[in-house]
């Protein structure tokens, strides 16, 4: 039999560390050797203003780390983003679905969006992005404080390096 497997879980807007109010949903399913992810984000855009990043998270000693899955999008009143990933090696990065913790979405200059699995607080200060050094980086206590790490020159403008594809490309 094939596996299945479905989790839902609320959007959390987060403000100084600590969840302020529901503000959408995500639907993941795993099916087939697939993992199906739909996320709807109620929250304004203004024009010109980045509708934000989604990621999907999984913990590692004392930091949650956020693998990048793609940019939402403006659609139907709402931020929202569907794709689909390998439930075995999300965006080859090695990790399981089985494994994560939920869906992180990044709006530069607002606030974080939080998705926990388990429909528990996070603590959103432990959140990294994936390091473009990989599992190495992950383990060091170096991490995001160093040149193989998370960011470089460029991105210190806001542009964060996501190190992978967008999910479903």
């Amino acid at each position: 039999m094939q596996e299945y497997r479905r989790q839902i879980a609320y959007l959390y807007a987060y403000e100084q560390g600590r969840p302020i109010k529901n503000t959408g949903f995500v639907k993941a399913e795993v099916r087939g050797g697939r993992c199906r992810i739909g996320i709807c984000l109620k929250s304004r855009c203004r024009p010109g203003e980045e509708p934000g990043k989604a990621y999907i998270y999984f913990y590692r000693g004392k930091r949650t780390v956020g693998i990048y899955l793609g940019d939402l999008k403006r659609e139907n009143g709402a931020l929202q983003w569907q794709g689909v990933l390998d439930p075995e090696n999300i965006q080859d990065k090695g990790i399981r679905f089985p494994d994560t913790g939920g869906i992180w979405i990044r709006r530069l200059g607002t606030r974080d969006y939080v998705a926990e699995w388990e429909n528990e607080p996070v603590d959103v200060s432990r959140f990294v992005l994936y390091p473009k050094g990989g599992e190495k980086c992950i383990d060091c206590p170096k991490l995001g404080s160093c040149k193989g790490s998370v960011e470089h020159a460029p991105d210190r403008r806001g542009k964060v390096y996501e190190g992978s594809n967008q999910a479903g490309a």
